[in-house]
């Protein structure tokens, strides 16, 4: 029986909003529920975007809200000493090279105006695809997603879900311009790597599900395939939008430095957990008796 470990992988590209708390809670009760491990992974690999203060919030985030995880770092310190997603580059290159290898990479030098200026404003079309570019480091390298391409998604609550990849997504980048190992690939490193059995993520998301098992595929990663998924409705703002990364009364570092309790929030999230009974909630744990179950013992 292989040990079931569910992960907590905030980016530390802004403050952290009820919609990560909301997220980080499911997947510590249903951790809970099958007396699975925990695992943080700080996904910091867009330097960009990635700034110490927003490090350390997560950990004084997680602290605030009352949940804890058995593996990945306890702090700070630890994180920059073996927790960095700069860590693992060579793994992320190793694969990189096995992709490029059965002939899955393609350059491309399309730029988002030169797109946007082609009236191409969503999804990549797949332009540079037969050009044959040379695989510059200089330029993004993508993974090859042909016309009519679809990904069947397992969901462990409306079950399998068909995704028109190319439709969705496109032939999707693995390695920016910068020369970062772009989120799709490295995600699905990390969650090999640490063993991942079940992942717990919003439902605007499922795109990246697909890709990640698109790639699972291809680089023959047979763990990922077995993986379990649950793709969560999202929280919205009063207009109905996705929560965003920005400061503001939804910001969960506004909550702490107003002193607002954690009773508060999780009485918030009653209405969008699926509860049998409503009752008030004072501490996390007293949530986790009245979950319903889910998923399935992992048999792997």
């Amino acid at each position: 029986m292989v040990e079931n470990i569910f992960r907590l992988a905030p980016t530390p590209s802004g403050w952290l909003h009820q919609g990560n708390a909301y997220n980080f809670l499911l997947n510590w009760l249903y951790a809970k529920q099958l007396d699975a491990k925990v695992l943080l992974r700080i996904d910091d690999l867009d330097a960009a975007r990635s700034r110490p203060e927003y490090v350390s919030a997560i950990f004084t985030t997680l602290d605030w809200l009352g949940l804890d995880w058995d593996v990945g770092p306890k702090d700070v310190r630890e994180f920059q000493e073996y927790g960095s997603q700069t860590l693992r580059l060579p793994n992320y290159q190793l694969q990189s090279e096995k992709l490029i290898a059965k002939g899955w990479v393609f350059a491309c030098d399309c730029s988002r105006r030169s797109l946007q200026n082609a009236g191409f404003a969503g999804t990549y079309p797949n332009i540079c695809m037969e050009k044959n570019l040379p695989l510059d480091p200089n330029l993004p390298w993508r993974v090859r997603v042909p016309t009519g391409t679809t990904v069947a998604v397992p969901d462990a609550k409306t079950g399998v879900v068909t995704v028109n990849l190319n439709a969705e997504m496109g032939s999707f980048v693995i390695k920016t311009r910068a020369g970062i190992p772009a989120y799709q690939l490295a995600s699905l490193c990390d969650d090999v790597q640490f063993g991942i059995t079940h992942v717990i993520r919003g439902q605007d998301l499922l795109a990246s599900t697909a890709a990640q098992l698109y790639l699972a595929e291809i680089l023959d990663l047979e763990s990922f395939k077995n993986v379990q998924f649950y793709h969560h409705p999202l929280i919205l703002d009063e207009a109905g939008n996705k929560l965003s990364k920005s400061a503001g009364s939804r910001s969960l570092q506004y909550w702490q430095e107003n002193n607002f309790p954690v009773a508060d929030l999780l009485q918030s999230f009653a209405a969008w957990l699926p509860l049998p009974t409503k009752r008030s909630i004072e501490k996390i744990e007293d949530l986790i008796p009245l979950m319903p179950s889910l998923f399935v013992e992992s048999a792997r």
